[in-house]
């Protein structure tokens, strides 16, 4: 027993619109996972797109920031310590309010619930995120 959890690890997207793209991922977030995470949301949304990420090392990292550089890709930080401001967070609490609770027989039952889930949620408006 290596003391390992077995986790499930999500990244999504939502347009200023309501279109969402949410895939799974295998890996730990890294920055090399951000910007093929970027690189997606460009072929799915088109090439000029604005990114709202919260803090987390990963999406911060110089490698990212020197990416996007390059590219018409705009990045938004909500202020830390601020989830009221980041709309990620309205996502979390929708999608724990459908699976909150309940027992999943593994990994595999989670997954496929939380993706179910995401269908259901009514993603956020961003621009309120942007332009409070």
């Amino acid at each position: 027993m290596t003391g390992a959890w077995e986790s499930l690890k999500l990244l999504g997207g939502v347009t200023d619109d309501g279109e969402t793209f949410v895939v799974s991922c295998e890996s730990n977030f890294t920055a090399d996972l951000t910007i093929r995470w970027l690189d997606a949301l460009q072929t799915r949304f088109g090439e000029k797109i604005c990114v709202v990420l919260d803090n987390a090392s990963y999406f911060r990292a110089n490698k990212v920031q020197k990416y996007v550089e390059d590219t018409p890709i705009e990045l938004c930080y909500p202020p830390r310590g601020s989830p009221e401001l980041n709309p990620a967070e309205e996502v979390w609490r929708q999608l724990n309010q459908r699976l909150g609770n309940r027992l999943f027989d593994d990994l595999d039952d989670l997954r496929d619930a939380a993706l179910d889930a995401l269908e259901t949620i009514d993603p956020p408006n961003v621009f309120k995120y942007l332009y409070p």
